[in-house]
């Protein structure tokens, strides 16, 4: 009786398996968390302090109005305007329409998570389809310019050339880590025939309210992220072990610690990888989008090799003397263009912000 009992219903026996090895897998996963948080609670309550500043000082200023605009150029339809005529530039490239090329224009100039929001919403709109959308955020995640020429070059290794070779290491690796991708990965090349949703009347809360809105979950995963990182510190038993987690942790924080010590290759490399906090960063703004994740690790790790291979190439036709030192005894130190009360006071109007889209949907509707 069980084996006729396997034979016709072996499948959902296996599948309940799979369930419940799942659900283990993830208890476990939870009580090891618990014991790290009770037995690493001093480096976790520093990490998410580290993690909070760092949002509060470099995050939100750099990202927010960048995420806001971007909002409102897509949902305006000026982006795709802007793009329409390199349809077959983008067709060439990467084998998909022109809004996806404005997305990933967009995401070249405001880093990294900007591509995946915005490709979020070219969904929503009605733009792009949902393959065509999850192809498009396998491609837009780049650094933007100001990270790489303002905190990496200037700030962190003393040249702003440097910053512009990585720049533009960083720019051929999105490019050819696309046409990649947009020959492997398959989807339709023409726009959807599907009707665009009409523009909304109040189109600037909107999009202040989509970027309050990402800006909180990037906030947040780089909270989790910092305080890992912190745990690792304490435990790795190797210096260099340390710096290098730390980069795949968390890309900015990362770099404070390999600039100066480490090849600008392999800072390139990472750079292109982007770090397991921006990957969750992305997962989050993607939003109703399903990225699978081995996939868009693996194109991370393609674009990070592309990226450290063009850097050292241009090192060689371009050669950039920068400083070294050891940058792991020195803290992190950036610009004071935000105060705890201004974030506060940010996060009560995205708040109210969210409330007031709320409301006018309910009354358009």
């Amino acid at each position: 009786m069980t084996d006729l009992a396997y034979i016709l219903f072996g499948d959902d026996m296996k599948r309940e398996k799979l369930f419940y090895f799942r659900k283990t897998a993830q208890l476990l996963l939870a009580v090891i968390a618990i014991f790290i948080c009770l037995r690493f609670g001093t480096e976790c309550s520093r990490g998410i302090l580290n993690g909070i500043l760092f949002c509060v000082e470099v995050l939100v200023p750099s990202l927010f109005l960048l995420m806001t605009i971007a909002a409102y150029l897509v949902k305006s339809g000026i982006a795709e305007a802007v793009a329409k005529p390199l349809n077959g530039v983008s067709k060439a490239l990467f084998r998909l329409p022109y809004p996806s090329l404005a997305v990933i224009l967009l995401a070249l100039v405001g880093g990294y998570p900007v591509g995946a929001r915005c490709a979020a919403i070219m969904t929503e709109r009605g733009t792009l389809s949902e393959k065509q959308a999850q192809k498009t955020a396998l491609i837009a995640v780049c650094a933007g310019p100001g990270f790489l020429i303002n905190f990496i070059g200037r700030a962190l290794l003393g040249s702003p050339e440097a910053g512009i070779l990585l720049l533009i290491a960083e720019l051929l690796a999105t490019i050819f880590t696309g046409m990649i991708i947009g020959r492997a990965v398959k989807s339709e090349i023409t726009p959807p025939a599907g009707s665009i949703q009409k523009t909304n009347a109040h189109l600037l809360i909107a999009s202040v309210a989509d970027a309050s809105r990402s800006t909180f979950h990037m906030c947040a995963m780089v909270v989790l992220c910092s305080a890992m990182i912190e745990v690792l510190t304490a435990v790795s038993p190797d210096r260099g072990l340390t710096a290098i987690l730390s980069a795949v942790m968390e890309i900015t924080s990362g770099c404070a610690v390999l600039c100066g010590q480490y090849p600008l290759a392999l800072i390139a490399f990472f750079i292109g990888f982007g770090g397991i906090s921006v990957h969750l960063q992305i997962f989050a703004a993607a939003g109703s989008i399903k990225i699978k994740p081995l996939l868009f690790f693996l194109c991370r790790i393609i674009q990070g090799i592309i990226a450290s291979a063009a850097t050292y190439t241009l090192l060689l036709i371009f050669p950039i003397e920068v400083k070294v030192f050891n940058s792991a005894d020195l803290p992190l130190t950036v610009a004071k263009s935000a105060t705890l009360i201004g974030s506060a006071a940010l996060v009560i109007c995205s708040l109210f912000f969210s409330a007031s889209v709320s409301k006018l949907s309910k009354r358009d509707s």
